[in-house]
């Protein structure tokens, strides 16, 4: 999962949604820096990392994309998955898109002083981008998938991705539709 969905897993916990953003851009050995709240938000998207990637709806969707975009078919699956939840956000979330993505960036900057260097570059980046609300459109993640490719250190094709999702949608989304829910649930579950 990417951005979108780390984010609107998190519940209407602020510190825990801090948490499940930056957990990418620290280290285990930081965790006890952060506050208990965001703590837990760390785990929980690193809980959400490992049911995704244990999802047999999930690694049907990877075999699918492995054979054009080989090591990198887990990133582009996670912006794919972001587009899909971002289409039908209603459906999964109570709030809308537009207003949930404001919310976010309102507590990036409220917790600033807690995030990452790295994660304070990427959110001011994501802020201006709308990148949140971008991911239901084709450019949106266009955008999102080439700036992912020239930032990888290896050779790829992730820009093309779109192609394939265009020929391949209605898997996807019949996928994307199977898995979403049952993580939700025990996403649900964990933070309880």
């Amino acid at each position: 999962m990417n951005f979108l969905a780390h984010l609107a897993l998190s519940g209407n916990d602020e510190e825990l949604r801090i948490g499940n953003a930056i957990a990418d851009f620290t280290r285990k050995k930081f965790y006890s820096n952060f506050p208990e709240g965001v703590q837990k938000g760390i785990y929980l998207h690193h809980f959400i990392d490992d049911y995704t990637d244990q999802h047999p709806l999930v690694r049907q969707m990877l075999e699918v994309w492995r054979p054009m975009q080989g090591k990198y078919a887990a990133v582009v699956n996670d912006i794919i998955m972001d587009h899909f939840l971002a289409l039908d956000f209603k459906e999964y979330h109570q709030q809308g898109l537009e207003d949930f993505a404001s919310n976010a960036y309102a507590s990036f900057r409220r917790h600033w002083e807690l995030l990452p260097p790295k994660a304070q570059n990427t959110f001011h980046y994501m802020e201006n981008g709308n990148w949140l609300l971008n991911y239901q459109y084709q450019i949106g993640m266009e955008r999102s998938l080439a700036g992912m490719s020239r930032r990888a250190k290896n050779e790829n094709r992730m820009a093309e991705a779109v192609v394939q999702l265009n020929r391949d949608k209605q898997f996807f989304k019949e996928c994307f539709d199977g898995f979403y829910p049952e993580l939700m649930e025990v996403t649900a579950k964990q933070i309880r």
